[in-house]
Parts: structure tokens; C-alpha cells; sequence
């Protein structure tokens, strides 16, 4: 689609064009995103309770409404009870960690400590002097690597702020469980509603980008949901065994690392592991290594399954989506950057937007008539 005549101003319109898109984009993530979080979580339920109502009302011949209000009041209380409990258990060994990091943080020193003197000793019974073990001791780390530190009296006021949003969170859940009823007991109404207000055009887009998400990024974040409960359950069991504590704090913690690109669960245990070694604790270290290749293990036997393929960028470009999705973002935005990017590749595909040249139209050479051979090739 050529905007303007003159190749220079068509190439600017273009770009002002995407500045826009971009934009509109980042303000919308900035500032609406939050608000429309309990409508998405609504939407959700509504979309997995829709079998089970139609299941009902069908085979059991059960009222429509009265099994909408089932369903909902089943799926909503899962969902508050999941996340209570989830939130409940790590805010109670968050407050632990914060009472206790002091202690660990002095207990880390030590074991760097230890673990330099370990390695400049190897170093020196080697012979390889190529590294400098005082990079390894405490001021030497410290110099590069600052620790965490933590305010007891901000996580409290933290948590006191929390509590006093309580009123808040009670109209969420209520707008988060009516949403739910009436999304999926008013599906075809709602729906149809909206259809009719964006027009033909506009709603076979809509109806086409949801199909879409749905297959490529719906599916691929419902593997990654899986993959980050299989790896969770896997660290939690394997750091309840060796007595940690704080497992299922730190399971969470390394179960989400392992799912950003790029990085994987090696990025935690195997420094962790080595660390481990290095101070004497070799039960520990084999401890750890034994979990780590048991986790691998398992997701390379279930990643092909569940996934099926990746969100269809090409990796360089992913990579750079994930990179200024998080300088613009922050962690959201590694996610959302890529997402947004394949949707506006597939409406230039589909003809909706032009944002360049199409590679797969055949351009057409000076002196060529359109559709035809250039000059001095012949044709049939």
C-alpha cells in the first residue's frame, strides 16, 4: 500500500505511521492495561466455563442460567483460592527471607570466602595463572556483584498498603464474577452486538486476529504455563528433600527464570551448584546437579508435545523484541513486544497494513509491463 507518490515522503508517512502504532501501543500497556486486567481474567473464565455450561444445559438438561451460575461460582472460587493461596504462602516466607536475610547474606560471604580460597588453590596447584583468584574474594565480588538489600519496615508498609485495598480487591472479584456470568450466558448476544457496532469489515478482522492468537499465542503461553507448574512441582519437591528453606519461594523464583527466553533453570543451579562444590558441601552440589539434569530431562520429553512451535519469529527478531520490549516495558514487555510485533507482520500479510515491501511480489523492472517478462527474455 503506497501512501504517497514521491518514494521519500511514502517512506516517512510509513514510519510516522508505525511511530503512531508503536505509541498508542506503549500508552495503552502504560496506563489502560491495568484496567482491563479483571475484564481479560473474566473473558478467560467465561471461554473455559463455556463447554462445561453447554455440557450441562445438554446433557443434563439443566437450565442455562442456573448452570452459568454454577460454573461461574466454581470457576471463580478456584481461581481466588489459587491465587490466595499462592500469594499467602510466599508473602509468609518473604517475611521469613526478610527476617533472616541478614544472617544469609553474612553466610555468603563466608562461603565466597571459602570458595576463593578453594579455587586460588587449585589455580595455584595447576599452574594457571592466567586468572587472578582475588577476583573471587569477598571485596572482589562485591566490587562487581551488589548484594540485595532489604528494608523490613518497607516490606511491612508494603503489605499495610495491601491490606488497605482490601474494598478495591472485593469490587474486582465482583466485577471479575458478574463478567464471568454474563460473558458466557450472553455469549452469542454480547458478540453479536459488537459485530454489528465494528461492521462487517472490522469484525471478520477481529474474528480473524482472535482466531489467530488463539493458535499461535494462546497455545504457546498455555505450554509455557504448564511447563513453568511441571518445573515448580519439580523444584519444590527436589528442595523440600534436601531441607532447604523458603523451597517453594525459591522454586517460583527459578521456575520463572527458566521460562524467560534465553535463560533456563541452569542459570540458578548450576552457580549454585559449583558454589556448593567449591565451599565442600558435595552433597549438595550433586544434589542440585541430580535435579538439574532431572529437570531437563522432563522438559525436553514434554516441551515437544505441549508446544508444538514457537510464536513464528524469526529468533534474531525475537531477540530483539524481547530486548526493547524490557527497556520499554520493563518484564512485561519482553512478553508483550514480541506478541504485538507477529500481529502487525500477520495484518501486512493479510493486506490490512503496509509497513514495507512484501517480499513475495515480484517488483517490476524498468521498461516491464506489469505481470510480464522484461525485455530481451522472450516469453511463451
Amino acid at each position: 500500500m503506497q501512501m504517497h507518490e514521491n518514494r521519500y515522503i511514502d517512506i516517512l508517512l510509513k514510519l510516522i505511521y508505525l511511530i503512531l502504532i508503536g505509541g498508542a501501543v506503549w500508552l495503552f500497556f502504560k496506563y489502560a492495561f491495568g484496567w482491563t486486567i479483571p475484564l481479560i481474567i473474566a473473558y478467560l473464565l467465561s471461554r473455559l466455563i463455556l463447554r462445561p455450561v453447554e455440557y450441562l444445559s445438554v446433557k443434563w438438561k439443566m437450565n442455562r442460567k442456573a448452570a452459568t451460575i454454577l460454573c461461574t461460582l466454581l470457576a471463580v472460587s478456584a481461581f481466588c483460592w489459587g491465587i490466595f493461596f499462592l500469594i499467602s504462602n510466599l508473602v509468609r516466607e518473604g517475611l521469613l527471607l526478610a527476617r533472616d536475610l541478614p544472617l544469609y547474606l553474612t553466610s555468603i560471604q563466608d562461603k565466597i570466602s571459602q570458595a576463593g580460597q578453594s579455587l586460588g588453590a587449585l589455580l595455584v596447584r595447576y599452574h594457571l595463572n592466567f586468572f587472578d583468584p582475588a577476583l573471587l574474594t569477598v571485596d572482589g565480588l562485591l566490587r562487581q556483584i551488589k548484594l540485595p538489600s532489604l528494608n523490613l519496615t518497607r516490606v511491612l508498609n508494603t503489605v499495610g498498603s495491601a491490606a488497605s485495598s482490601v474494598p478495591s480487591i472485593l469490587i474486582t472479584l465482583v466485577f471479575i464474577l458478574l463478567g464471568t456470568y454474563f460473558m458466557c450466558s450472553e455469549n452469542q448476544k454480547i458478540f453479536g452486538f459488537l459485530s454489528y457496532q465494528m461492521g462487517p469489515a472490522a469484525a471478520d478482522l477481529a474474528r480473524r486476529l482472535r482466531s489467530f492468537l488463539y493458535n499461535s499465542v494462546g497455545k504457546w503461553l498455555r505450554a509455557q504455563c504448564i511447563l513453568i507448574c511441571v518445573t515448580f512441582c519439580e523444584l519444590s519437591l527436589g528442595f523440600f528433600i534436601m531441607g532447604l528453606p523458603y523451597a517453594g519461594l525459591l522454586a517460583l523464583i527459578i521456575a520463572f527464570v527458566d521460562a524467560l527466553p534465553i535463560l533456563g533453570v541452569g542459570t540458578a543451579l548450576l552457580p549454585w551448584a559449583a558454589l556448593s562444590l567449591l565451599t565442600g558441601e558435595f552433597r549438595r552440589a550433586l544434589t542440585l546437579l541430580i535435579i538439574y539434569l532431572v529437570v531437563l530431562t522432563v522438559r525436553n520429553m514434554i516441551e515437544p508435545r505441549i508446544v508444538g512451535g514457537q510464536l513464528g519469529l524469526d529468533p534474531f527478531a525475537t531477540l530483539l523484541c524481547i530486548y526493547f520490549g524490557y527497556r520499554i516495558a520493563g518484564f512485561g514487555g519482553m512478553f508483550i513486544v514480541p506478541v504485538v510485533t507477529l500481529t502487525l507482520i500477520k495484518l501486512q500479510e493479510w493486506g490490512y497494513i503496509s509497513l514495507g515491501r512484501d517480499k513475495r511480489r515480484r517488483q517490476t523492472l524498468p521498461g516491464e509491463k506489469p505481470g510480464g517478462p522484461s525485455p530481451g527474455q522472450g516469453g511463451k
